[in-house]
């Protein structure tokens, strides 16, 4: 009788070889017929194509179906009716699940349904749940097909309630279509093969198998019946040339031992034999397989292609002892100068990356020929490698290596994909400001609507100013429970914006909205723009509450995609993100309308279906040319000569799935069922086989959170362990530094560039940062050019050419902050806090806000706004919250005012004045402007008043001395007020002219000029500290005390500014020196003495 013929080897390249030999032997058919060879992965084909190529000069007419598809493909051809896609394939299951579960759940046997639907028969967890029973249902096909032609001719198998629904559902979908399941199916097709007197010329050439380790029981009983009639050669990867099915694993002989006990018999009678334990533990899916196909009813042929392997240090030992399964066939050799065996422990997965680029740069040193397209890096977790792979490997320098990623999601392969699928959930979205200005951060979204470049900051300083927050409009708070107002919604902050452009900066409102600032010139036409996006956003989402077709859901998604999206591009990336979009979601919407015709359909469905199709990994090829990183897959066992695991972490890998509740596999489980914790431990034992030079791990070693300790997979663990007991205890403690490296937190650390540390790193920007660092190589340079102290004690005194004039706002903006105004006006450079988008309303009023807010109360010009009208800015708490916060803040401002009106006799009306204008003619500048804290009592008296919602500060007093300067002659009389609030208690203070007005003001001119040519260390916060504890006490060693208390305090210290931190960088607190104190004395000493002691 005829069978299948397996050819085992250990190495695939043997193994192709032997394939190409019996291609050429059989070479005398039809040259136009072409040779079929079934590949377990389109990855080994590829290779298996580059091999025959390779050998023979040339490789055409040569298929290399998948399995399941090369079935299908015989299927088809006998049966002469089938369509190209099954009714039973999982994608279509999905929908025919979905349509038949309504009429269904109602049956008698479906109360677990029932339940999990509830009454209202939920649309999505109806779709989740055809999506798990699809799956389901597969591989009950593929791994108990005899369970599904039971179930559709009416037979139960098994005593389980779970059983009765499912076979119903079974045996529903296989009458709802004129096509048998794909079990059945295969069963009268092998029957009419047996009885066909003459088979096609194509099939009958027969066709090869190579490289799968594992194939489902379905397929493997499809494939040796059809063995029976054409020729059928196995090319069957085997780590071990010694017979292996029956050895077990140290953990599983345990639990054998101890059942075998328990039932009186003697342990000897188990015949357990672990042969090799890391064969033994991680190849548990491969010896089931080998035991499938020498199963005591089936006829297989045998042929040996076993090769020692190519490796003569650890690896070669390794894979030599797995080969001959002699775990002490010979001592463990001595190291090589670069392990062939490594395990590389970091700090983060970039770390990991990082490190891994290093060390290929090394093997590219010392392995000789090594090519980048000899390398293949896998992860478990690839997706979250990817970003840092792009950035690490991504460069174009001269050590930059070409690569490519292969099976990552869909969605993570460009930002226009998840961005496109993050405007489809903007159904359960608030719709904050951080999710609409994250749309906008894609640029095919703002080249749409034209919002790209200044565009963008502008928008950021419109929404912050107008109180956006969440929320279409008070309709959409509504929906989501919160109280219906339109405060902080986009409608509320396109009101006052648009308000704000048609009336400019005045300051009244109309129809209860508050007009805008800064909504004015070309700017402007953003405004419209930005609109026009979130109104189609809006559009986009009123779209999800409706019912559709999944033709009708395709033709809406696209034309979304295209009112979103801009595709006029030259980015090739960009063009190819729209085409698989437009891909995806005609796809999705064809297979839905396929099975459920005009039947509408949720949002919530197609949306779910949507987020599946792009959650499916996608294939690239890195070529001849490149490094492969993928991820961990079955039977990618392609040999390169050097692979790289990354992500071995512990509760990482293996990886772990829950299955359904439902599942009757995991309750009813047969050996050589898979699960993805066994093909986990297969998929490791596969890489270990498949390299040829270095086997390389690497682990994250610690949580980024805590710094705990992280361990590896057991399976690396396994590895070590073994290793260690091979080496014994003495020689491992010499060999173990050089197999596992643990590698330092930071890139730049010294330790990643010294040669005792056996791998310096290559990177020279890197190298360049450690250096400077490692035991002050290279002084700290400041990021200004340093200042000597004898130039700050003689301020600029260069005569101007030209007059100038200088306002009080002005000299004020430079004395309260003097490296602001440097770097501003100097470089220019503006610093900024790290900006963070505000979505959630405010609760509570911050500091800063407080602070704000009271000071529009206070003073004499202000124009007291009430409760609604701050509220209607978008900025202040809302409710009870805001009606408690007013009338907290409304009581202090009414202490103060009560105060002032106490001290100047009664009530009194605010003056606007024009400043006398003082002249310097040695320094060709005048100083005017505007008297802003001017008032009059009812009895004609006038007093510079300030009023401040927090402690009076020095530069208070400084404005209330510039503007006395400037009143002119005629007002020398006038009094000085000042009024503060310092732990919820009214502060006064009545300051005095300082003792020479005008030769203050004078060296307060040349310090400003001074400091606007160079850096000063001229920081106001901690010169009034400094000054008001020297005026107190008269002890200059106290007043530094409190300067430096300031300056580099806990709370809020003065040198975090970032304009103070960046001219302080590499100076520290040396900054308050001599100079320092100059200025402190020079502009805050007098202040402070003329009114007195300032706690």
């Amino acid at each position: 009788m005829q069978a299948a013929h397996f050819i085992h080897g250990n190495r695939l390249e043997i193994l192709a070889g032997r394939l190409i030999d019996d291609l050429q032997a059989g070479g005398s058919g039809d040259p136009l017929q072409a040779r079929i060879i079934v590949v377990a992965h389109p990855a080994l084909g590829r290779w298996l194509q580059e091999r025959i190529a390779s050998r023979c000069r040339i490789a055409i007419n040569i298929e290399f179906p998948l399995p399941s598809t090369f079935a299908w493909q015989v299927l088809r051809r006998f049966s002469g009716t089938l369509p190209r896609e099954s009714a039973f394939s999982r994608e279509a299951l999905v929908w025919r699940i979905h349509a038949a579960l309504p009429e269904l759940a109602r049956g008698r046997h479906f109360e677990r349904v029932r339940d999990y639907l509830g009454d209202a028969g939920d649309q999505r967890q109806r779709y989740e749940l055809a999506v798990n029973l699809a799956r389901l249902f597969d591989e009950y096909t593929m791994a108990r097909p005899q369970w599904i032609r039971d179930w559709t001719h009416g037979r139960l198998v098994l005593d389980d309630a779970d059983e009765r629904w499912q076979a119903e559902l079974m045996r529903h979908l296989a009458q709802s279509v004129d096509e048998l399941d794909r079990a059945s199916l295969m069963r009268k097709v092998l029957g009419d093969i047996e009885q066909a007197a003459e088979l096609p010329q194509d099939l009958a050439a027969g066709f090869s198998i190579f490289g799968a380790a594992h194939l489902p029981p379905l397929l493997l009983e499809f494939f040796l019946a059809l063995a029976r009639r054409v020729p059928l050669r196995f090319y069957q990867p085997n780590p071990c040339l010694d017979y292996w099915d029956d050895i077990v694993s140290d953990r599983e002989r345990l639990r054998r031992s101890r059942l075998w006990r328990a039932h009186g018999r003697r342990e000897d009678e188990a015949y357990l034999h672990s042969g090799h334990p890391l064969l033994a533990s991680w190849g548990a899916l491969g010896r089931e397989f080998l035991k499938a196909i020498h199963a005591p009813d089936l006829v297989v042929h045998d042929d040996d292609a076993f090769a020692a392997p190519a490796s003569s240090g650890l690896l070669g030992w390794l894979q030599s002892g797995i080969l001959l399964l002699d775990p002490q066939h010979a001592p463990p050799p001595a190291l090589e100068a670069v392990p062939s065996v490594q395990l590389h422990r970091c700090a983060s997965r970039r770390r990991e990356v990082e490190v891994l680029r290093d060390q290929l740069l090394r093997l590219f040193d010392t392995l000789d020929d090594l090519l980048p397209h000899e390398i293949v890096v896998m992860s478990p977790r690839i997706e979250e490698y990817a970003p840092y792979i792009a950035a690490v490997f991504g460069d174009t320098d001269a050590l930059s290596i070409p690569y490519g990623i292969s099976d990552v999601p869909l969605r993570a392969t460009h930002p226009l994909i998840d961005a496109f699928a993050r405007i489809l959930g903007l159904g359960d979205s608030r719709i904050t400001v951080s999710e609409i200005r994250g749309l906008l951060a894609e640029p095919a979204i703002a080249r749409r609507f034209g919002l790209e470049g200044e565009a963008q900051d502008w928008l950021r300083t419109w929404i912050a100013d107008s109180g956006i927050r969440w929320g279409l409009d008070a309709e959409f708070r509504a929906e989501l429970g919160a109280a219906a107002i339109d405060e902080t919604t986009w409608r509320f902050g396109f009101n006052r914006l648009l308000l704000g452009y048609a009336v400019g900066d005045e300051d009244s409102m109309r129809a209860d909205v508050v007009p805008a600032a800064n909504v004015e010139g070309a700017a402007a036409q953003w405004l419209g723009q930005f609109a026009r996006f979130v109104a189609t956003l809006a559009a986009t989402r009123s779209g999800f509450t409706k019912s559709r077709s999944a033709n009708a859901w395709k033709t809406w998604l696209i034309d979304r995609l295209e009112a979103l999206l801009d595709s006029d591009t030259t980015d090739l990336a960009e063009l190819g993100a729209v085409r698989d979009l437009r891909e995806a979601i005609a796809n999705m919407g064809n297979a839905a309308a396929h099975w459920l015709g005009d039947e509408p359909i949720s949002f919530d469905v197609v949306r779910s279906a949507l987020d599946a199709a792009i959650a499916e990994p996608r294939a690239a090829r890195a070529g001849r040319f490149g490094i492969t990183f993928c991820g961990m897959v079955p039977m990618r066992n392609v040999p390169h000569r050097v692979v790289c695991v990354l992500g071995l972490d512990a509760g990482e890998f293996p990886r772990r799935q829950a299955p359904a509740g439902f599942n009757l596999m995991r309750r009813h489980a047969q050996a050589g069922d898979r699960t993805i914790r066994e093909d986990d431990r297969f998929l490791f034992l596969e890489s270990l086989v498949a390299a040829r030079d270095v086997f390389y791990l690497s682990h994250v070693d610690r949580d980024a959170k805590s710094a705990a300790l992280n361990p590896p997979s057991p399976l690396v663990e396994e590895l070590i362990g073994f290793l260690a007991a091979a080496y014994g205890e003495e020689a491992w403690q010499e060999v173990q530094p050089r197999i596992i490296r643990q590698h330092p937190m930071h890139a730049f650390a010294a330790d990643c560039f010294r040669a005792d540390k056996g791998a310096p790193s290559y990177d020279r920007r890197w190298w360049d940062a450690a250096r400077k660092l490692r035991e002050g190589w290279l002084e700290a340079e400041p990021f200004v050019a340093s200042f000597s102290a004898a130039e700050m004690a003689t301020p600029a005194t260069d005569v101007a050419l030209e007059w100038s004039e200088v306002s009080i706002d002005e000299l004020l903006a430079w004395l309260r902050h003097p490296a602001r105004a440097y770097f501003r006006q100097q470089l220019p450079l503006h610093l900024h806090e790290a900006e963070r988008d505000e979505d959630v309303e405010a609760f509570a009023l911050d500091r800063l806000d407080r602070y704000q807010l009271a000071d529009r109360l206070l003073g004499p010009q202000s124009a007291r706004p009430d409760l609604g009208r701050v509220q209607r800015e978008g900025a202040f708490p809302l409710g009870l919250a805001g009606q408690h916060a007013w009338d907290k803040l409304s009581a202090e401002v009414d202490a103060l005012e009560r105060e002032a009106a106490d001290r100047l006799g009664g009530a009194f009306k605010p003056l606007t004045v024009e400043a006398a204008v003082i002249e310097f003619t040695d320094l060709r500048v005048r100083v005017g402007g505007v008297i802003r804290h001017l008032v009059q009592n009812s009895k004609g008296k006038r007093v510079l008043l300030l009023s401040r919602p927090g402690k009076i500060r020095g530069i208070d007093l400084a404005r209330l001395a510039l503007e006395r300067a400037l009143l002119g002659t005629e007002e020398e009389a006038t009094a000085m007020l000042a009024l503060g609030l310092d732990r919820g208690l009214v502060t006064v203070r009545a300051p005095q002219p300082v003792a020479d007005p005008r030769d203050w003001l004078r060296k307060l001119l040349l310090w400003r000029a001074r400091g606007l040519r160079q850096p000063l260390a001229a920081f106001r916060k901690s010169a009034e500290a400094f000054a008001a504890k020297l005026q107190a006490t008269g002890d200059l060693q106290q007043a530094r005390i409190g300067a430096r208390a300031i300056w580099s305090g806990e709370n809020f210290p003065e040198s975090a500014d970032p304009y103070n931190e960046l001219l302080a960088r590499h100076r520290g607190d040396a900054l308050l020196d001599a100079s320092f104190e100059d200025f402190a004395t020079d502009l805050f000493l007098p202040l402070y003495a003329a009114v007195g002691e300032m706690p």
